[in-house]
This record gives C-alpha cells, structure tokens and sequence, in this order.
C-alpha cells in the first residue's frame, strides 16, 4: 500500500488542537482558506484602486471581515454537520471493539459516505454473526442456521448408508441463487442476505419432516429428500424453484438452477467414494445450467 498521500495528514495529527479529530482537521482547513483567499483579493483592490480615502477603507475592510466571519462560522457549521457520518461511523466501530454493542448505522445513502456507513454495519453484522456461530455450534451456517457444507457432507454420508440398509432411495439436490452477485452489487450485500434468508424459509417450509436443508456455498444450498415420488421427481423440484421473494427493497426477480440427482444406493463402491461420486454428478450437472429469469432444472441419471 502507498502511504505517501498520509504526509500532510501526519502533519496535521501533530498539531495539538486538532491531532484527536479529523473534522476539526478539515473545519481549520476550511476556516483558514476562508479568510486567507478574501483578504489576499480585497488587499489587492485596495492598492490598486487609489480613490478611495483611508476611512473609506477602513470602513469597506471592516464590512467585509464581518461578512466574511459570519459566512465562515455559517460553513463550518454545515460543514461539522456534513462531517458527522465520519465521527458516527467512528463511535460505532469503537463501541463495538470496546463494548461489543452493535450499531445502527444507516444503509440507505448512495455516496462514497454511505457506502462506508453501510459496509461497516454489515461488516460489524457479519462478525457478530460468527461470533455467535463458532459459540453455538461449527456445524452451523452463521446467516441462515442451516448445516454448513462440512456437517451437510457428513450427514449425507449417513443418509447414504441408511438407503443402502433399507433399499430406499434418495433424491439430493444442490440449488444455485441466481444473480445474487448482481444484487449485492446493485443493492448491497444486507440485501443479498435478506434474499438468502427469505430463501431459507421458503426452502425449509417446501419440505418435509425427515428432508433436510443446507448452505452449501454462498448461493448453493443443497436439499434431501425421502420418500419423493419416484415417477416424477422433477415436480418436486418444481415445487422448490417456483416460489416469491419479497425483501425491503420490493420484489426482486430471483430464481434458481437445480441439479438433482436419484441415489439407488445400488453399487459396489465404499461409501466416501459413492458420496464424492454423487457430489461430482451434481456439480457437473447444475454447470451445464445457464443462469435464466426462469431457473432451470436438470435431473441426472442415479
């Protein structure tokens, strides 16, 4: 990182008066030009126009400084008011190093400021959410409180084995968030979070006691399903990908690409190998699937 630009900064921080607050830095800025560029030019009219008398001058000089002082406090003090989203986003980083207290810093400006207000709340957010995940459980997803990829890999692992006790069948699914990435960049990840979530209820609420859910990566999730309708299971999938996200921000188009798959459990491969096979199977087969405003499906052979 290039560090010189921070020398009129440092600079500055030196100076007793101001060194501890950086609005005060740009307000003495402010101030200092305020007075220095006027004066510079009323001087110079002053000698260059020689008519006037010396109480003439006098006068207009004290007319002017008063002017000047009073736009100059009526700026800095719209401009300390400007200045207060730095000392709020300050404060908040602050209490929440110091006193674990999370801020509620604003997320709906659009300029260069509030983009910073709105980072670092979902930044501050986003720690807290694993703060509270590596507490509670490793197993867990700190958004959604789904399995993360590890437990879902091991519970599948079991699921595997249980069809292979009983003769059943399975169908895994691993579903993709289309344009979550152009959401987050249009709107700002809070909001691609609040997708996220409102998918994990959908989701959760579309399947049945014993199927279970997972957050698989960050737009994946992967589903299990017991007991589907074996002659038509793309209408379960149909089912799952058919569905209306309604967020802060209205309604946004949001759809999903599915790869599924049927296990049988039918082969004479060790388990880590049937599950890595099957895991292959559904990532190969959901990359064939272009993103769409409608979504896509496809069903691959067990």
């Amino acid at each position: 990182m290039n560090f010189k630009n921070l020398k009129f900064y440092s600079v500055l921080a030196r100076l007793p008066l101001i060194r501890k607050s950086y609005p005060l830095k740009i307000l003495s800025l402010v101030c200092l030009s305020s007075f220095i560029n006027p004066l510079f030019i009323f001087a110079a009219y002053l000698l260059i126009n020689s008519s006037l008398s010396f109480n003439d001058s006098v006068n207009i000089l004290i007319v002017f400084l008063v002017a000047l002082v009073i736009g100059t406090i009526i700026t800095l003090f719209l401009l300390n008011w400007l200045l207060y989203p730095i000392t709020l986003t300050a404060n908040a980083l602050h209490q929440y190093v110091v006193n674990k207290k999370i801020p509620k810093l604003p997320k709906n400006f659009k300029d260069t400021m509030g983009q910073l207000m709105g980072e670092v709340q979902y930044t501050i957010e986003q720690m807290e959410l694993v703060n509270h995940s590596l507490k509670d459980s490793s197993i867990t997803d700190s958004l959604t409180g789904l399995l993360n990829r590890r437990a879902a890999e091991e519970r599948l692992r079991l699921d595997i084995a249980r069809a292979r006790r009983e003769e059943n069948q399975l169908l895994v699914a691993l579903l993709k968030v289309n344009a979550l990435k152009q959401i987050n960049n249009k709107f700002g990840h809070h909001i691609g979070d609040d997708c996220l979530k409102e998918i994990t209820g959908v989701l959760a609420n579309s399947i049945r006691d014993g199927d279970w859910l997972a957050r698989w990566g960050n737009a994946q999730f992967l589903v299990v399903l017991w007991n589907f309708n074996h002659a038509n299971p793309t209408t379960v999938l149909e089912r799952l990908q058919q569905f209306p996200i309604k967020i802060s921000k209205g309604k946004l188009q949001i759809n999903l690409n599915i790869g599924a798959c049927e296990y049988k459990g039918d082969t004479d491969l060790d388990i880590d190998t049937d599950l890595e096979t099957l895991l292959i199977r559904l990532e190969d087969g959901l990359s064939q699937l272009k993103p769409n405003k409608q979504g896509g499906i496809i069903l691959i052979e067990g």
